[in-house]
């Protein structure tokens, strides 16, 4: 475990959120499986950064529409 494994960092989307390290290492693991996921699928480089960049301008809407389907498949 790395020395700043405890450290917590701000959330940019949820003020007062505080992500640690090792929390933003899974993260950071799971978005590059969605881009090699998207690119594997046929999407191009330019597209997936596109498409992460949207999510990232519309964080409220991108959780909303996650619960949503994670609820339609229970």
């Amino acid at each position: 475990m790395s020395p700043l494994a405890n450290s917590a960092f701000d959330s940019p989307f949820n003020p007062g959120l505080r992500l640690t390290e090792d929390r933003l290492d899974i993260a950071e693991a799971v978005l590059a499986g969605a881009w090699r996921t998207l690119r594997a699928a046929g999407f191009g480089e330019a597209e997936v950064q596109a498409l992460f960049d949207q999510i990232a301008d519309r964080p409220e809407d991108l959780a909303r529409r996650l619960r949503k389907m994670a609820n339609a498949g229970s």
